[in-house]
């Protein structure tokens, strides 16, 4: 089956209401979805946070918080539910599960980045894929799911991001990460995009790894407070913990599943570097299932709703302006081309 792209331009409020009314099912499963296994993780509270963290996202993207407005209205689902759902980190940190393995290499004259999105596993049933064509702003292409906004992707201007998350002890209420990576999407150079990544106020921070058509790759480490950009000639991976000797002070506590990625991806990383097929040396590493149930491509350990596992995976070709999007398990799940 080919892969279903959303198309979606306009205004910000005008993308999301187009996204929302295109993913409606998807978007009030995963609500459905989300109500149900916060409650069995032990969620106690109501779905809503202190007025704090959606002022501090009016004030920085007052037109991303429109996105999720029109997002709300297409699928006619409550603002203030995917809201939260926007800041979910904020509400569970610090135990909010700990994903994500992203690659990014220089090569073909540009670069390539890949990555992998570990989440809830049922969350494969709410992946959505878009092109959006914003006014006044570069167009880009995303996968994600459903109930948040686009985060990993790729823009015409030529920058692609990957998101991963960390888990800092310098958290506290302000911007919520999901819009902080959305905004990223906006950048016309990794310099800019390092700008966006950083706004004063925000509540929290991720890993963005970053790459840009000129072949200028690196990785960008954030927290509330602090950050470190660290630039890479021909090959940078991350998974779910802090590496930068400047950030360590702050790392909550690093997982073993991102330990175990990270040393994956260590050895693997000759074999990427020197590949003349540096595609499918990144789909490979992608699939890659060693260290299982702690590896790269992860697969549910159980049946529980709240079982963890890759939702998709996806690989930017930025010299193309390409994605090849697997939903699911890339081991088990054939990687469809799109193009921006």
């Amino acid at each position: 089956m080919p892969l279903e792209i959303i198309q979606a331009s306009g205004n910000h409020y005008d993308i999301g209401y187009t996204v929302g009314r295109a993913a409606r099912r998807q978007l009030h499963d995963a609500v459905n979805y989300y109500k149900s296994v916060l409650k069995e993780e032990g969620w106690t509270g109501p779905w809503t946070l202190p007025g704090d963290y959606l002022q501090a996202a009016r004030d920085a993207f007052p037109h991303l918080v429109e996105e999720i407005e029109g997002l709300a209205a297409g699928a006619g689902l409550s603002f203030a539910e995917l809201f939260f759902l926007n800041s979910l980190e904020e509400a569970l940190d610090p135990a909010a599960p700990p994903a994500c393995t992203g690659i990014a290499m220089a090569a073909q004259g540009s670069a390539l980045l890949g990555h992998n999105e570990d989440w809830y596993y049922r969350d494969c049933r709410s992946v959505i894929v878009y092109r959006a064509r914003p006014k006044d702003k570069p167009s880009f292409i995303t996968i994600t799911a459903a109930p948040f906004l686009a985060a990993v992707g790729m823009n015409e201007a030529g920058i692609a991001q990957g998101v991963n998350s960390v888990s800092s002890t310098d958290n506290k209420p302000g911007i919520p990460r999901v819009l902080v990576s959305r905004a990223v999407l906006e950048a016309e150079s990794i310099e800019q995009a390092v700008e966006m990544a950083t706004p004063q106020n925000r509540a929290g921070g991720y890993n963005h790894l970053l790459a840009s058509r000129d072949g200028r790759i690196g990785y960008l480490e954030t927290s509330a407070r602090a950050h470190c950009y660290v630039p890479a000639e021909k090959l940078t991976y991350h998974t779910n913990h802090y590496l930068a000797p400047e950030m360590l002070r702050l790392e909550h506590g690093a997982g073993p599943g991102s330990l175990k990625r990270l040393e994956r991806l260590k050895e693997l990383a000759e074999g990427l570097a020197r590949s003349s097929e540096p595609f499918q040396a990144i789909a490979g590493s992608l699939r890659d299932h060693l260290y299982a149930p702690l590896s790269i491509c992860r697969h549910p350990e159980d049946e529980r709703a709240a079982a963890e596992g890759t939702i998709f995976s996806v690989i930017f070709n930025l010299r193309e302006l390409s994605a090849a999007v697997a939903i699911g398990n890339p081991c088990t799940n054939r990687y469809e081309r799109c193009s921006l």
